[in-house]
């Protein structure tokens, strides 16, 4: 039975799987594909005449899948060859045609300028004079490439096993920036959903690699490594060397650096919650004696305070930071934190509450209708149950577009215009069901009106002045104990690092902002559950 010579060869084929895979997870699933391919096309009547060799061409094929599926992009093998030998010692043949195949991976793991000139003189046959003309170089040169591209090969052979982990478990970084991101929301969207490129970053952060040594560490060809590189450098979130090399410029933290300190984090934000109190209390009973108050606009004024005043601490006893000019109308310091596969906070670096927070983020429509300078605020933060995910579901790709769209048609609800008959993207209107259910409008007798708080641009500037002191006074209480703190609680980063401001060693090891909310909720100073879901969103408009 053909199905018992399939038995037979079980070993070799995990043994092969594990030479190309580098683990046994990767290599027992390889191995396990193979076999079900033979058992499929035995079962719809083939015959195989040469088990071994059939099962190892399979396995070939069913490795490209392999990394296909891993990062969402083919793989290269120059000059493929899926025919079966035929040799009567087939055993002394695979290993010819392992080795071959492992030379032709160690080329494609070569930079571009010398993995053209060996595909062409060893692949194709082609003299090094021939190479020159057409490739309108010296031939000294091609000679050169030649020898440093043996060499390379050679010392990849040296060194096959040694792939970095990420090439068979990929790890997922997420990008985000303070400051300005671009036009197409860089530099977040140069990295989103690109395996590939998150883990370049990764690779490349701890010391500066060359476009072989990263091509190797991570079991992809250089022809599709080097156009990711190129996207990431002229994107600014890589720098190259004067040596051909190039490493990520930006700090990269790990999940566990938020959650490092919590213990201390929270003692903080206990040890000096009057700090923050007393001047939101006073801001309070400010803003409920005028004739805008909301307990909306409340919530917003106790995070913007908290988040802003901790910052102003800060900044005071350090160099600001500074953010360059990016493309696409960027302006931004970026910053990665590594969330590894299946990610769980330990029970033990729990804290009371979860503490996340996106920053204050705006957005500004110069001219809409007859209305000038219309304004969204926005913040993300634990308290709102729908928190990140309040952008979702629009079918809009940018968030920044949706909150545009939020913003038009905010202003049109509250001036009683008909939104279908102005210029607004049709998907916001799509979607005012999830508007409704997370807490941006409600409809009374079918007609929808406006939850999140719209002020005027003078009532803006009361609501601005308020804030503005409670921030600075808190900023005065927490200045020197947080500026202390934060001597003693600094991510290190690699020497060659040079562009991280100090802003970013100490991010994850500050105190959380919402540590404060969530202690004068506790406190009494504000109410935790409004009775409905409350976007941290206001819009500004005459």
């Amino acid at each position: 039975m053909q199905n018992d010579k399939i038995q037979n060869h079980l070993d070799f084929l995990l043994s092969a799987a594990m030479a190309k895979c580098g683990n046994l997870a990767d290599a027992q699933d390889l191995t396990q594909e193979t076999v079900l391919s033979a058992l499929v096309y035995l079962e719809k009547g083939g015959v195989i005449e040469n088990m071994r060799s059939w099962l190892i061409a399979v396995m070939k094929r069913k490795y490209y899948d392999l990394l296909r599926r891993k990062y969402a992009l083919p793989t290269v093998t120059i000059g493929e060859d899926f025919e079966l030998a035929d040799e009567s010692d087939i055993a002394e043949r695979l290993l010819e045609e392992e080795e071959m195949e492992n030379v032709r991976r160690e080329v494609t793991y070569l930079a571009d300028s010398y993995r053209t000139v060996i595909a062409k003189h060893y692949f194709h046959g082609k003299s090094i004079k021939e190479i020159a003309a057409e490739l309108g170089l010296a031939e000294g040169t091609v000679k050169s490439r030649l020898d440093f591209g043996r060499k390379q090969i050679k010392k990849g052979f040296e060194n096959m096993e040694k792939y970095a982990e990420n090439s068979y478990m990929p790890q997922y970084l997420a990008v985000r920036n303070s400051g300005r991101f671009g036009l197409a929301e860089e530099p977040m969207s140069l990295t989103e959903g690109d395996t590939l490129a998150q883990n370049l970053l990764i690779l490349a952060y701890e010391k500066p690699l060359s476009i072989t040594e990263l091509s190797r560490a991570i079991g992809v060809a250089s022809a599709y490594v080097e156009p990711i590189v190129k996207k990431l450098v002229d994107g600014e979130l890589m720098k190259r060397t004067g040596d051909g090399k190039v490493y990520t410029d930006f700090i990269i933290y790990r999940a566990e650096d938020y959650v490092k300190y919590i213990k201390e984090q929270e003692a903080f934000a206990e040890a000096h919650l009057s700090a923050y109190t007393e001047p939101l209390k006073a801001a309070i009973a400010e803003l409920k004696a005028t004739d805008f108050y909301s307990l909306r606009l409340e919530r917003f004024m106790a995070i913007d305070v908290a988040s802003e005043g901790q910052y102003l601490s800060l900044e005071s006893v350090r160099k600001p930071q500074i953010f360059p000019e990016r493309p696409n109308g960027g302006r931004w310091i970026a910053f990665g934190t590594i969330y590894p596969q299946n990610y769980v906070i330990p029970e033990e670096k729990r804290g009371r509450e979860e503490y996340g927070m996106a920053g204050k983020r705006n957005t500004v429509i110069d001219k809409f209708l007859n209305a000038s300078c219309l304004k969204l605020c926005n913040y993300e933060t634990s308290l709102d149950k729908y928190s990140w995910l309040k952008h979702s579901g629009f079918d809009i790709p940018l968030f920044a577009d949706v909150e545009f769209n939020m913003l038009k048609l905010f202003y049109l609800l509250k001036h009683g215009i008909a939104p279908e008959t102005v210029d607004l993207d049709t998907r916001i209107l799509k979607g005012m069901p999830l508007l409704e259910e997370r807490g941006f409008i409600s409809t009374k007798n079918g007609k929808p009106e406006v939850l999140v708080p719209c002020l005027t641009h003078e009532q803006s500037r009361i609501f601005a002045s308020i804030c503005k002191r409670a921030k600075t006074a808190f900023a005065d209480n927490l200045r020197e104990p947080l500026r202390k703190y934060c001597e003693t609680h600094k991510k290190s980063i690699p020497a060659h690092l040079t562009s991280v401001p100090e802003q970013k060693l100490t991010m994850p090891y500050e105190p959380p902002a919402m540590a404060f909310v969530y202690e004068a909720i506790k406190a009494g100073v504000h109410v935790r559950d409004l009775g409905e879901p409350c976007p941290e969103t206001i819009a500004i408009f005459d």
